[in-house]
């Protein structure tokens, strides 16, 4: 299946984008639940499988998630380049390698592997964020520390964002 980049299909998946950030928590078994409205999104694209890998973002670790039919997307761009490319390889051994395919329960709950909560230092309250193409799980103090560095810096420099031409 080729990757559609029509501007219609961006208009398409621009409508099914996560939003917001929520407050949940894991329970003894590494389990939790999917805020209801990403869960109501992937329901909507009829996705029950979410991807999730480790993820470093503004120096902080966490978990990054996708839709099932997000990550082929990313799968099938990678697939384009050379096996052989240093950057590609570092990028199969630290992004791919530790992904993990997360079935939804019929309570909207996935199970969150161990290795990836030791990896974000998932404890018990984790913030789900949202993301272009997908959403990412923080460990709550994280996650206050990164937006509040987020939000110092555009204090400082009111135009940080004028790059992104939004």
């Amino acid at each position: 299946m080729e990757p559609k980049n029509s501007s219609e299909d961006k208009a398409e998946r621009a409508r099914y984008s996560f939003c917001g950030s929520f407050t949940h928590s894991l329970d003894e078994k590494g389990r939790i639940s999917i805020p209801s409205t990403f869960r109501q999104l992937l329901q909507e694209r009829k996705q029950n499988v979410l991807v999730l890998t480790n993820f470093i973002s503004a120096g902080a670790r966490c978990i990054e998630a996708f839709a099932q039919d997000e990550w082929l997307r990313l799968e099938q761009k990678l697939a384009g380049r050379s096996r052989f490319d240093p950057k590609l390889q570092k990028l199969e051994n630290f992004y791919l390698a530790r992904a993990a395919a997360c079935p939804m329960d019929a309570s909207g709950r996935i199970n969150i592997p161990q290795h990836l909560r030791s990896y974000a230092g998932l404890e018990r309250e984790v913030v789900f964020t949202s993301t272009l193409n997908g959403f990412r799980i923080w460990e709550s103090r994280v996650w206050s520390l990164v937006f509040q560095e987020a939000e110092a810096a555009l204090l400082e420099d009111p135009a940080l964002f004028m790059d992104v031409d939004i």
